[in-house]
């Protein structure tokens, strides 16, 4: 006979040494599904109670999982949420999606084993119930009358006392890194001077230092926080999916397990005269790149401390006097505290192109039955009083770049850096450059933030020449994709939107980027081919307006003339959404932060130059 007995009474095994103890908060986590969407515990303290229970090809303890299925038929609309959980044994999710074909609940990918460890599962048919609100377990055990009773008392929002009762189901592996034998020296230090101190350090634009042992030592909760709701590093991406990305900044399952389980151990640090951290070097420059062959002082801007700042809009003279070639550029945030960002725009010795001219100009070079329906809706629209339906024309007509109504201008014309917290850089691959005529300007749209603090920022463009006389062979072009209506309801946690971006040539894909404001929720890249082939180039599971990031592909996809890139994600305008303004407001296109765009940026190279 199973009996129930406190948490607090059991003596883990030192087979679970690793687990949580009794009656320990587990703490916040965030995991991606096997669908590719990433839940975050703290995104669910609007429910009453969490559910997990153990999935594994081949090893599902069947009866339980059956058993779950009629508490999840009875309370999955009562504010509970259910999910499986495939404690790290399998990380095939098209083999785990095949596995639970007919199964209604999302199973949570927990390649590196540390949810299930801290959830403190041992056994393929132990259940966890599991507190939101509070980030602690209040049952552990078989699904059976316990496990209805924890949520009833949440529900009820009673006081629930921890109860475990015990499982002998099939033994859950746990693997990987062994906590005893993990070093301060030769294992944690690496992986913080490789992952976090380029930021975490002083002068870095993080907001403490990571710099030696007692300050890894002091920091660690917070460490382990945000690598357990996979905050930190920045950015990341599902790198399990999709093609491999050159500048990903995701830790790899052994890293996340050995900073983890070191701290949780205690984060102790052996007497050691060489700490690594405080032996770190970092250059004094400001240029990422070296110096630049020309550095554009933008003027300084005075920003208040509170208030909303109008985008800015700064014409630059560059002062050319000779046709240059550009390899790369660079953006130098004076004041990253206030700077969001800086739109770049090349603007040619003649002035800018019209955007409607150019607008026309793109549709009348559609065929000719295509662009006169255009016409005559716009035109009906025009005679009707009404704006035409920009964003209808350019989402049943892919074909025709975006780019146009940004100031696109000819195949030669050079691109120079934009800025966004985490991207600065641009740089053209070797014999690639795009050229800077004598006369050219920039057209800076800037964009700051107020902080509580009223500073000064004086920003820097650095650009890079090829040498005088070296013609470089390739042009890099690309595409934008952006929505230009969008219409997002109060209280939305999970608003579906789609545009498509048209290739018009055969051409090698080299980056993506998505680009949405504070309720920007996930924005995944797919790729459809004129066969009508479909393949995931790029998933960003956690979107996060702070690092607007331009990801590029390890090695460049080619792919045929007229593919289609689509890009499908969400917002989340719901009070869940921390970041979220207002939501109790429908939330429309606009260029402040508060309110929404929905883009993808695109980098490729066209094959037709090789």
């Amino acid at each position: 006979m199973k009996t129930p007995f406190r948490l607090a009474l059991l003596t883990l095994t030192a087979a679970a040494s690793s687990l949580i103890h009794a009656g320990e908060r587990v703490g916040d986590f965030a995991l991606i599904d096997h669908t590719g969407y990433q839940h975050h515990m703290s995104w669910y303290d609007d429910h009453d109670a969490v559910v997990f229970l153990p999935q594994a090809v081949g090893l599902t303890d069947q009866a339980s999982l059956s058993a779950l299925q009629a508490v999840y038929n009875e309370y999955a609309d009562q504010d509970v949420a259910f999910f499986l959980i495939n404690p790290g044994l399998q990380t095939d999710r098209e083999a785990v999606a095949n596995a639970i074909a007919d199964i209604p609940l999302p199973v949570l990918m927990d390649d590196a084993q540390l949810v299930a460890g801290a959830l403190g599962l041992t056994h393929m048919n132990q259940a966890v119930v599991y507190d939101p609100a509070t980030f602690e377990v209040v049952y552990r055990g078989p699904v059976q009358q316990e496990l209805e009773q924890a949520i009833r008392q949440l529900k009820a929002a009673e006081s629930v006392e921890l109860v475990e009762v015990a499982s002998n189901g099939r033994s859950i592996e746990y693997g990987g890194v062994d906590a005893t034998a993990i070093s301060y020296q030769d294992d944690i230090a690496p992986i913080i001077a490789e992952n976090c101190a380029e930021c975490h350090r002083a002068g870095g634009i993080a907001p403490f230092a990571m710099d030696s042992n007692l300050a890894v030592q002091g920091w660690s909760p917070m460490i382990r926080e945000v690598v357990m709701t996979k905050r930190m590093p920045p950015g990341q991406i599902d790198n399990k999916v999709g093609h491999e990305i050159k500048n990903e900044m995701n830790l790899s399952d052994a890293e996340m397990q050995t900073l983890v389980r070191w701290i949780d151990a205690g984060a102790t640090v052996q007497d050691s005269d060489a700490d690594p951290l405080t032996q770190l070097v970092w250059s004094d420059t400001k240029w990422k790149m070296g110096e630049p062959d020309l550095i554009i002082k933008v003027p300084p801007q005075v920003i208040p401390a509170t208030g909303v700042v109008d985008y800015m809009d700064i014409p630059i003279d560059l002062g050319l006097t000779e046709d240059r070639w550009v390899k790369g550029s660079e953006v130098a945030p004076g004041s990253p505290e206030v700077l969001h960002h800086i739109i770049t725009s090349v603007v040619p010795p003649e002035g800018q192109s019209d955007p409607q001219t150019a607008f026309m100009e793109a549709i009348n070079s559609l065929p000719e039955e295509r662009a006169r329906a255009i016409r005559t809706q716009m035109f009906a629209s025009i005679a009707a009083g009404e704006q035409p339906d920009i964003d209808r024309i350019f989402r049943e007509n892919p074909d025709i770049d975006v780019g146009v109504l940004l100031g696109g201008g000819d195949a030669d014309q050079a691109s120079v850096a934009g800025y966004a917290p985490g991207n600065s850089v641009s740089w053209n691959p070797e014999g690639v450059g795009g050229l800077l005529r004598a006369g050219s300007g920039l057209s800076l749209q800037m964009h700051y933030t107020t902080t509580g603090k009223e500073m000064t920022d004086a920003t820097e463009i650095g650009i890079y020449f090829y040498p005088e006389g070296e013609v470089p062979e390739e042009r890099m072009s690309g595409g934008v994709g952006n929505a230009f209506t969008l219409s997002i309801p109060p209280n939305a946690k999970d608003h579906e939107m789609e545009l498509v971006t048209y290739v018009p040539e055969e051409a090698e894909i080299r980056s993506l980027m998505p680009h949405m404001h504070f309720r920007g929720k996930r924005m995944k890249f797919i790729a459809e081919y004129p066969d009508g082939s479909e393949e995931l180039l790029l998933s960003v599971p956690a979107y996060s307006f702070n690092w607007q990031l331009s990801h590029e592909l390890a090695e460049p996809l080619r792919v045929p003339a007229g593919t289609k890139i689509i890009a499908r994600g969400a917002f989340d305008n719901s009070a869940q959404n921390r970041f979220n303004p207002d939501p109790t407001t429908e939330v429309n296109w606009g260029e402040q932060s508060w309110e929404e765009m929905f883009m993808g940026f695109y980098e490729w190279k066209l094959v037709s130059q090789n």
